[in-house]
């Protein structure tokens, strides 16, 4: 992760156009972050990496993507046990 002094910066991926996503991270690294993590979860998890390739072959090529997560969590609605998928990319530029 980021350095103490810097915290990486957060876009929540969700059923926006994937450019949202891609404009949102762009003012990110132009701000000066070094780091921008990407969290998507469920049906939207597609278009966080959509937003990650395209930040990748478009606009930034010196971007390297430093880790990627995944996990789930459950929860009981109505009586039943729903479990929902969770991904975070971060990406950063040297």
């Amino acid at each position: 992760m980021a350095s103490a002094g810097q915290r990486p910066r957060l876009v929540i991926v969700g059923k926006k156009p994937v450019f949202r996503y891609v404009t949102a991270s762009i003012v990110l690294f132009n701000r000066g972050s070094k780091e921008v993590e990407l969290v998507a979860r469920g049906k939207n998890i597609p278009l966080c990496v959509d937003t990650v390739e395209l930040l990748r072959k478009s606009f930034h090529q010196d971007l390297r993507i430093k880790d990627i997560s995944t996990w789930s969590e459950e929860f009981v609605v109505n009586g039943k046990t729903r479990r929902i998928s969770y991904m975070k990319i971060v990406v950063e530029r040297p």
